[in-house]
């Protein structure tokens, strides 16, 4: 099973739905689609396989190269309103003009005034026909029509569209179709894989039919091929977060009961309970014992433990916990994955090789389970085990030699044509079984038990030889006298067909957990492993312990099992990451102890649903309760911390933190320097449910903070020479002279500060890390011409609001906006008003460009490229980038994809356009003024010599007739500042002017200013 951290990132990785299974192939009788294609009249260029880049989150296998395109015809041949042909005759559909009843109503957007489906306008091959009905997130859909009375039925068909990526709508994985008498127990006529598969392309549709005269009737164990019937009922499961458009749904049929229409015997929906089929395992717990950082997948007995048996606060066993451990690897030492396909022979003799060691994970197990029974005298006690099975890709050419002709076997079919390649393949999964069996003999386990073996590839692959394949391994397992187990993820193809292809146990995975569901995702999966005869998987990692949103979910999956009967009746699969049990039992945290304890009353059937509200905590910024928002000088190092009140001491409320949404631990010291900007922090507070409560912490910059920061560096030696540091204090203090009074000013010295940083970086004078933090200063001051602006995108990842583009400039850093995987996409900014600028800086999130375009336009219209150089071409970076361009003006500025580099879309954290033209470089004198005390008779004049040298500086001053009335010289202080003193004697009355020289001036300083006094 593949490590769901971030489930949608696995799937994407791990398979494609991009090729179709025949009839039969899938299993005796499967149900047909009929494909159109927008334009086509023929066989469909865009239907063929995808490159994985192109596809939406969802289960495939991995990378398709030789599959076969899905069968696209004429639309007008596949149009359902087409003429009917001879079989269809005697058959007239029963559902025109009828009303119906969704479990769930349509999107408000696409609305369905109560006869959408059986109107007989067919949508045309266009979102924006209104004959679509649209429905996003949620449940699976169902729909019933009540015909009236009983009658013959022989086909039904329900119509889709799929418009991907343009549109973000896919066709469902799986619709069913099923018949009762009295709407509350139904009798299965069929399940319906897609067969048109998710991939980019123009806008298709696909009709999904039974046909009972094709197709037979799957429950009930009925040979029947008309169901006789007063009501009908079509599902269709749900992407959970694409949209799905449905049509026409006919119902084709006649009045009363005609030969060979038979009644279809109800189905009751039940979990797969544990017994024969298990071997005896009611909760199996997986270890992963793959290639894992930090030795995580090594397992000794220590770690076992607590992950068999329910141990005290102590660490000493006191009853036991899982009856069954499966053990899995995904990773090999080489990175290569065993579930995606792609690791060969000698990944495959390492896992066995580490597997069996002498002190090896299995004989840690072994030990474990010893120590454990004879703790609770049970010194008989074996644990029971069930191994991986690895996937066998199919596209790999060179496996490894398994039967020692020298010749290393070839499971792509490419190479050595379909037939040879099956073979290989299963030559490779039995000299597996071989080696497992051998290896468990020579290993005599005493206190271990091997019951069964586990299919590593999440779902039925869609290859041609894919369900032959699993049938096949099922023969060999099952020859072994073992139990062939199974832990499809979520959208996993044909999931429905476990049992045809020959596994004993199914647990479906929700993958509610691992973020990007409704908490509804649960039932779900639960009342979908139901209708399936399966059971579902309890997941969790050890995120619980650190993040309450993800504590909270596990606990829902507690209430779930509860509610649903899975947790009394269902055999259970708990995915637990790489340590999480082990973490939960021996945490000192009562909170996180208590999830253990849950856990063990949950496998034993007598956890209590749990839904206590979370009680409310004070925040503190450096001992200052936050309310809202704040302003710190981000010069500041700041601690958060809080406290709960009214706490009920059972122990069970718990507070987590993020702070950019990274974790964050209370009182854990937090340098803003490099750092301005609004920073968020959410406060989670989790009883078993939570509340997070989001602050704004805005670190602000000024004059003065730049002048801190500038010092501080200068004196962690971050500079190579004085004179860096004194020059930009110079800038600083000129910023302060006009900070709040006069703006175009203050970002003049901004700007000047920016240049002469720049200089200062090229010449290596100023370290890598002060230059990144003042850059930081830098932009903060002149600020972010596009923040809070207007944000429009082509597309949002699964349209989720978290990834919306008005993220981009929202300010906050861990904040996102998210494209869909398609290289043509773009963000643009409306600025309100033509404005001039000439840096944009993009915060790459993992999900970067390879190449892109920055655009500008006046209209929306007309766009022009803002970068000259190779067509406007960029190519990226990682982490913060910043593209500098001749200065432009212009309303509207546009993110222009060219070429992603990963299989995801584009994403970043922020998109920010400023103006930092103008920033030349200063004078070198700057700052001069003069100030008069005419009552003293005295003149001051200073200035700044804005290089920072230790320069010698000289001044005359020349009354209003021309006379010199002083010169002078003095050398410019450390700080890079000097000052004149003057007493002034006589009779001075006028305009009086001063002026300033240093060596290697052209022309000196003039200041000019006023003195009456009469001497």
């Amino acid at each position: 099973m593949n490590s769901k951290k971030n489930w949608g990132s696995a799937l994407i990785a791990a398979a494609l739905l991009t090729a179709t299974l025949s009839a039969a192939q899938a299993e005796p009788a499967v149900p047909s689609a009929t494909i159109a294609q927008a334009g086509d009249a023929g066989p469909a260029e865009g239907n063929e396989a995808v490159n994985p880049s192109s596809m939406p989150d969802q289960p495939a296998d991995a990378g398709q190269p030789g599959a076969n395109p899905a069968t696209v015809s004429d639309p007008q041949a596949t149009d359902p309103a087409a003429p009917a042909s001879e079989d269809q005759t005697k058959l007239r559909n029963l559902a025109a003009g009828l009303t119906y009843e969704w479990s769930e109503a349509p999107d408000v957007s696409r609305p369905d005034g109560g006869n959408k489906l059986t109107d007989g306008k067919y949508g045309k091959l266009d979102m924006n026909d209104p004959a679509w009905v649209g429905h996003v997130r949620g449940k699976t859909r169902e729909v019933v029509f009540d015909l009236g009375e009983e009658k013959s039925i022989g086909k039904i068909k329900a119509h889709f569209l799929q418009d991907y990526p343009a549109n973000s709508i896919l066709v469902p994985l799986t619709v069913s179709m099923y018949v009762s008498d009295d709407k509350e127990n139904w009798g299965l006529l069929s399940h319906n894989a897609t067969q048109l598969l998710w991939g980019e392309g123009p806008p298709r549709q696909e009709t999904f039919e039974w046909d009972g005269s094709r197709d037979g009737i799957k429950g009930g164990d009925t040979d029947g091929k008309l169901a006789y019937a007063r009501y009908v009922k079509v599902t269709f499961t749900m992407h959970p977060t694409h949209w799905e458009y449905i049509d026409e749904i006919e119902i084709l049929g006649t009045d009363g009961q005609v030969d060979g229409a038979v009644k279809v015997p109800a189905d009751q929906p039940r979990f797969l309970e544990p017994g024969e089929a298990t071997a005896g395992i009611r909760n199996l717990n997986l270890l992963y014992n793959g290639q894992y950082d930090g030795g995580l997948g090594d397992w000794n007995k220590e770690r076992i433990i607590p992950n068999i048996s329910y141990v005290n606060t102590d660490g000493e066993p006191v009853d036991w916990l899982f009856d069954g451990v499966l053990y899995l690897g995904l990773a090999s030492p080489a990175g290569r994955d065993f579930g995606l396909g792609q690791t060969i022979l000698e990944d495959w003799k390492w896992y066995l090789d580490k597997t069996f060691a002498s002190a090896g994970d299995m004989q840690q197990l072994n030990e474990a389970t010893k120590e454990v029974g004879g703790k609770l005298n049970q010194p008989d006690r074996k644990m029971k085990v069930v191994l991986m099975i690895p996937n066998p890709g199919e596209y790999l050419s060179h496996f490894g030699d398994i039967d020692g002709d020298g010749v290393p076997e070839s499971f792509n079919a490419s190479d050595v044509g379909e037939a040879k390649a099956f073979e290989n393949r299963e030559k490779a999964v039995q000299w597996w079984l071989d080696q497992v069996r051998q290896r468990w003999q020579e290993a005599n386990y005493s206190h271990l038990e091997l019951v069964g073996m586990y299919w590593l590839e999440e779902q039925i692959s869609t290859s041609a030889t894919g369900p032959e394949l699993v049938k096949s391994v099922s023969g060999k397992v099952h020859g072994m006298n073992l139990k062939f187990f199974w832990i499809p993820h979520s959208l996993a193809y044909k999931s429905f067909m476990w049992k045809d292809v020959g596994f004993d146990a199914a647990a479906l995975q929700p993958n509610y957990f691992f973020g990007g569901m409704d908490i509804d995702r649960l039932e779900d999966a639960a009342n979908m492993a139901k209708q399936y005869g399966m059971s579902n998987e309890v997941e969790f990692d050890d995120r619980m312990l650190t993040d309450g949103v993800f504590r909270e979910r596990f606990i829902d999956y507690l209430n779930s099992g509860a509610e649903t009967g899975l947790m009394q009746n269902g055999f259970r699969a708990y995915y637990q990451g790489n340590n999480a049990v082990y973490n939960l039992a021996v945490s000192k945290d009562s909170s996180l102890r208590l999830m253990y304890d849950w856990l063990y009353q949950y496998v034993n059937g007598t956890y209590v649903i749990n839904n206590s509200p979370p009680p409310e905590a004070n925040v503190f910024v450096n001992g200052q309760r936050l309310n809202g928002e704040t302003v710190v000088p981000d010069t500041e190092t700041i601690q958060l911390t809080w406290e709960v009140k009214d706490d009920d001491g059972s122990g069970l409320t718990k507070v987590t933190a993020l702070f950019d949404g990274k974790p964050y631990a209370s009182g854990t010291p937090i340098d803003l320097t490099g750092k301005p900007g609004k920073h968020r922090l959410d406060v989670t507070v989790a009883a078993a449910k939570s509340k997070t409560t989001t602050y704004i912490i805005n670190a602000a910059a000024n004059a003065d903070t730049m002048k801190t920061h500038v010092n501080r560096f200068a004196e962690q030696k971050q500079f190579t020479t004085e004179e860096g540091p004194r020059s930009l204090l110079n800038y600083a203090d000129l910023m302060k002279r006009y900070e709040g009074t006069d703006t175009a000013r203050f970002e003049i010295y901004v700007r000047g500060f920016n240049a002469r940083l720049d200089q200062l970086a090229a010449e290596r004078a100023v370290s890598d890390t002060a230059s990144s933090a003042l850059k930081e200063e830098v932009y903060n001051l002149v600020g972010n011409l596009a923040a809070g602006k207007p944000a429009s995108a082509s597309s949002v990842e699964g349209s989720s609001a978290k990834l919306a583009p008005e993220n981009a400039v929202d300010g906050f850093p861990s904040t996102r906006w998210a494209s869909n995987y398609v290289n043509d996409s773009w963000l643009q900014i409306d600025l309100g008003e033509a404005k001039a600028f000439d840096t944009v800086r993009i915060d790459w999130e993992f999900a970067r460009a390879k190449t892109y375009k920055i655009l500008v336009s006046d209209d929306k219209q007309n766009w022009t490229s803002a970068v000259k150089d190779n067509g406007g071409v960029i190519t990226a970076h990682d982490g913060k980038e910043t593209v500098r361009f001749d200065p432009v003006k212009a309303r509207y500025v546009k993110f222009q994809g060219v070429e992603r580099n990963t299989d995801y879309g584009y994403s970043f954290y922020e998109f920010g356009v400023y103006n930092l033209a103008g920033g030349s470089e200063a004078p070198p004198i700057d700052g001069a003024r003069a100030v008069v005390d005419p009552d003293a008779k005295k003149l001051t004049i200073d200035g700044l010599v804005m290089n920072g040298s230790r320069s010698k500086v000289q001044l005359k001053v020349v009354d209003s007739k021309g006379k010199v009335r002083y010169e002078g010289e003095t050398t410019s202080t450390a700080s890079g500042s000097f000052e004149f003193a003057i007493k002034l004697t006589g009779n001075l009355k006028g305009t009086c002017d001063a002026y300033l020289l240093m060596e290697g001036m052209q022309e000196p300083v003039k200041i000019t200013f006023e003195y009456n006094k009469k001497g």
